[in-house]
């Protein structure tokens, strides 16, 4: 992995108190360095690499006019700045490449208001509390990681792609997921900016390399009582193929359809009472008028539905925490804790070719490669991508496993690089991201190193 070198004169810390006056500055080095960390340790390739790295200074603003005054400064004394949200993210998005100030966004976390099927929110503002509000008026959030309880709407945009609601609707890079942003640019001068449309493309999944999104407005959904169910297969196959039936049954309202190979679903402890030896498994969503189609579908693919719970008693009752925490990038985390051994890719299948190819990888690496798949809405129809759990070896066999992917027309979005470049079909857009960075960012102080084809112009 290399990143193009950037001479920058050397930061001058040591200013900042004086231009930051009111605004709380937190120096210790325990909390900095807490601060500075995301999921990172998943990648056995970015452990060593990046478990030294840390910011010098931790900024916590409280107002836009507060951020403004952060880049204002920062700017003035070329000190690079990375910005926090839930820090929930797993490529090493949040981690300071070279030092400098984190913006820790966490007490910008107002709901602005919520009407007319949008909503309005400030960049630090937890998805779980988003939701929060949003339903006692009818509402909630189209899509959402599997760390909900944790990550901020601003952090989603900046660094997700897709979560639990996009076997409906889609991926966060498709037109209308995201209604507007905010954004503070790191100039001697800093703009707030407005951005929509296909503007929005200049800042979303671009890991804060090119602006501090301040605000959030996205489209909303009407709410639903979701039932959460646990089906058991005897074999992978038939669980990949419900799965998909599933996603393409459009008369069921779904908001979530994960398939997992034995042996996952043995990493999941607080659901091994669900989920018997041997047996693969899918963890769906599906609204409560729908549970009765969705009870004969598996008995249609010779399934058993071994749990069902109405998924607001996921709240009440955290013995068995909400299903979503053991999908998307939880179902890694929830093997690690288990096996630190192994670890994973995030790959994504050809639509209308996904369960072929799922079938021929399956059947070349058996249970080095374990399967998991996200059933998803894609280019108009249903498909689905894997974050498959690894039994690691060596870098070198990760990278073979890769080019077997890719020979078999399978696109990697690469977890083991903090990289946006190599973040699957989402290629860095030089006529938006790039050319944005250069307008709004022009000294590249903003989480330098992430973006690897910027240099000063």
């Amino acid at each position: 992995m290399s990143v193009t070198a950037v001479r920058r004169a050397a930061p001058d810390l040591a200013a900042l108190p004086d231009d930051l006056a009111g605004i709380e500055l937190i120096d210790d080095p325990a909390v900095v360095r807490m601060k500075s960390r995301d999921f990172y340790w998943y990648s056995p390739i970015l452990k060593p690499l990046l478990r030294d790295k840390s910011a010098d200074l931790l900024a916590v603003p409280k107002s836009e006019d507060d951020l403004v005054r952060i880049a204002r400064a920062c700017a003035r004394h070329r000190v690079p700045v990375v910005v926090r949200g839930g820090g929930t993210g797993n490529y090493g998005q949040l981690v300071p490449l070279e030092g400098g100030l984190i913006i820790d966004m966490a007490a910008l976390d107002a709901v602005r208001w919520i009407e007319g099927g949008l909503g309005r929110f400030q960049a630090g503002a937890r998805l779980i509390d988003i939701d929060a509000a949003a339903r006692p008026l009818g509402w909630e959030l189209r899509m959402h990681p599997s760390t909900k309880r944790m990550a901020t709407i601003g952090g989603f945009v900046a660094g997700g792609a897709a979560g639990i609601g996009s076997i409906t609707w889609g991926q966060l890079r498709d037109a209308g997921a995201i209604a507007g942003l905010r954004v503070v640019t790191m100039e001697d001068e800093p703009r707030a900016i407005e951005l929509r449309g296909a503007d929005l493309a200049k800042a979303t999944h671009a890991y804060g390399t090119n602006g501090i999104i301040t605000e959030v407005e996205m489209p909303m959904a009407r709410a639903w009582p979701w039932v959460e169910a646990i089906i058991h297969f005897p074999d992978f196959m038939t669980a990949a193929r419900f799965g998909q039936a599933l996603g393409e049954s459009d008369g069921i309202v779904k908001n979530l359809v994960s398939a997992f190979a034995w042996p996952i679903p043995a990493y999941f402890k607080a659901l091994r009472p669900f989920m018997p030896d041997g047996r693969s498994a899918v963890i769906c969503m599906v609204a409560a008028p729908s549970v009765d189609a969705l009870r004969d579908l598996a008995t249609e693919h010779g399934a058993v539905l071994s749990f069902e719970r109405a998924a607001d008693e996921a709240a009440t009752g955290l013995d068995v925490p909400p299903l979503y925490e053991f999908t998307w990038n939880h179902t890694t985390l929830q093997a690690l804790k288990v096996d630190r051994t192994i670890t994973y890719l995030q790959s994504i299948f050809t639509p209308g070719r996904n369960i072929a190819q799922v079938e021929a990888l399956h059947r070349l690496f058996g249970d080095e490669v374990m399967l998991h798949l996200e059933f998803q809405r894609r280019q108009g129809g249903v498909s689905c991508s894997a974050l498959q759990v690894i039994r690691y070896t060596n870098a070198a066999r990760l990278a073979e496993i890769v080019r077997i992917h890719e020979a078999h027309g399978v696109r990697i979005s690469n977890p083991h690089s903090y990289i946006l470049e190599d973040k699957g079909p989402k290629v860095i857009d030089a006529d938006h991201q790039l050319a944005f960075k250069r307008e709004a960012d022009p000294y590249g102080l903003m989480n330098p190193g992430k973006m690897s084809r910027w240099s000063p112009a």
